[in-house]
């Protein structure tokens, strides 16, 4: 497969994954739960567990809501997405959700996979595919913390995972990058932010090889989930991942169209 092939199924498979049941513009709510509290469009009363290591959701057997398999009837622990052991939510035939942690709070997500985002989601503006933004960097390991800006406002004390180190359009970068599993994530910014691609700013996936080489490939260069759903709270590129030239290349914001007049 060539590279224009390869990149053609990888985006392929982007529009396919923001379009999932709990893809990015699938999710409707983001809901803090810091007290016993309702849901707007979900049946049940949340309420935080003494011990914070879920939600405590009461319901009745009519709401029809299941946790893992199992009807709703009385009050049932919902553990995080993000624990050892993750509790499935479902609403009905399109509405799920799922418990989130963060930063000591925790709070509950809906994803609904006939939203209206998705209804009028018709693909990504994105630069054609370059070979010249295929580069290559250094991986440096130092997991030191940074305070990282939200979208939404605020920040949070995040643990990177360490430098990528590059020489782009004659520059020396030093990109910050977080964790994202056994790859890394790289927030950025550059000259086309704001007015050619999305505000916020981009997210580069990477994956370091064992002697700490690692392919930049723009091209894969993504929107953050922010741009498609307003219940997220994306990071915001640190100062030194603030790129002054452009990258064209990868995605530039998500096309939707407009909601019909009611």
């Amino acid at each position: 497969m060539s590279s224009e092939q390869d990149h053609a199924a990888f985006r392929r498979r982007r529009e396919q994954s923001v379009q999932a049941a709990q893809g990015a513009l699938a999710l409707v709510t983001t809901a803090w739960i810091t007290e016993p509290t309702t849901i707007d469009g979900v049946p049940g009363t949340w309420a935080p567990t003494p011990a914070g290591d879920g939600v405590a959701l009461t319901a009745t057997e009519a709401d029809d809501v299941t946790v893992d398999g199992r009807v709703v009837d009385g009050t049932v622990v919902v553990h995080p997405h993000d624990g050892m052991t993750p509790s499935r939510v479902r609403f009905d035939d399109t509405r799920t959700g799922y418990v989130l942690t963060r930063s000591g709070g925790v709070g509950v997500r809906i994803w609904d996979a006939e939203s209206d985002a998705i209804e009028r989601f018709e693909g990504f503006a994105a630069y054609d595919y370059d070979p010249a933004w295929v580069l290559e960097g250094t991986f440096e390991a130092e997991g030191v913390e940074t305070r990282v800006g939200r979208s939404q406002g605020g920040e949070r004390v995040e643990r990177m995972a360490g430098t990528v180190r590059a020489t782009i359009e004659g520059h020396d970068v030093a990109l910050l990058a977080l964790p994202d599993g056994d790859a890394l994530q790289i927030v950025f910014a550059d000259a086309t932010t704001g007015d050619e691609t999305y505000g916020v700013g981009r997210f580069l996936f990477v994956r370091p090889r064992r002697d700490g080489s690692v392919e930049l490939d723009f091209n894969r260069a993504v929107v953050p989930p922010c741009s498609m759903s307003d219940q997220f709270n994306c990071p915001l590129p640190p100062a030194q991942n603030r790129l002054p030239f452009a990258v064209r290349a990868g995605e530039q914001r998500p096309l939707l169209a407009e909601s019909p007049v009611a």
